[in-house]
């Protein structure tokens, strides 16, 4: 009779998840992007609302180190960003045009040089949702410090001075592998710092806010991982079967 040879082979069967880079590892990154300030009221004295400054684009530039819980990241941030000003409205009282005081005060709307910026120090917390070795998105939010200068020149500079206080900030995106340690990502950031507290050319006190939105571009790079346990590999051994 003849022999009948039936092989059956399982190989190369992995029961064992893709390795995860970013989970309970260290990493580092760094973003930058475009920024617009939101139109900035001053409250001069004891007027309120006497003055409105309108800024041009700016740029957002940040550095972060942080580390990967797996599902929540926490992370120390430097940013910095600026805006030049692109005009202003005045109400009474108005702004001298000398540091004396002497000058006609100005009422209305006019263009202005100068720039607006801010240097912060913060503490972030992400949560992650989506799968390690595709896209991702994340969102969080995070306190800390930042010193505001604001800087307006009309006719020679009435405010030049600069606040260091509490702040806060919004922060969403989404990132994807380049590698398995390197990530690129989108982020939109919103950045609050209230209470800015100044001091005009002539000794009034200037009170007033910073809020911004930026969208950023960023590189991540990530320091090992979890590594995969061992992939299990499953045979049958060939079977030989004789009818006769």
């Amino acid at each position: 009779m003849r022999k009948l040879a039936v092989a059956v082979a399982l190989a190369s069967t992995a029961l064992a998840s893709p390795a995860l880079a970013r989970d309970n590892s260290w990493y580092v990154g760094v973003g930058g992007g475009v920024m617009i300030i939101e139109d900035m009221d001053l409250d001069i004295g004891a007027i309120d609302n006497a003055a409105n400054l309108n800024h041009r684009n700016g740029y957002d530039v940040e550095g972060t180190v942080g580390y990967d819980f797996g599902g929540f990241r926490a992370e120390v941030e430097v940013g910095y960003r600026e805006a030049d000003i692109k005009s202003g409205s005045f109400s009474a009282p108005g702004i001298p045009q000398s540091p004396s005081g002497t000058g006609v005060p100005f009422i209305g709307s006019t263009a202005l040089n100068g720039d607006s910026n801010a240097l912060s120090f913060m503490v972030n917390g992400l949560l992650d949702f989506g799968d390690d070795d595709g896209l991702q998105g994340f969102i969080g939010g995070g306190a800390g410090v930042a010193r505001v200068s604001v800087e307006p020149v009309f006719a020679g500079p009435f405010l030049d001075d600069s606040d260091t206080g509490f702040a806060w900030q919004a922060i969403a995106g989404i990132r994807a592998p380049l590698t398995k340690n390197w990530d690129v990502g989108l982020k939109y950031r919103f950045f609050n710092a209230s209470g800015i507290d100044l001091v005009d050319q002539v000794g009034r006190d200037v009170s007033t806010r910073f809020r911004s939105h930026s969208i950023l571009g960023t590189l991540t790079y990530n320091f090992g991982g979890a590594e995969p346990p061992p992939k299990l590999y499953v045979s049958v051994p060939r079977i030989e079967c004789e009818r006769k």
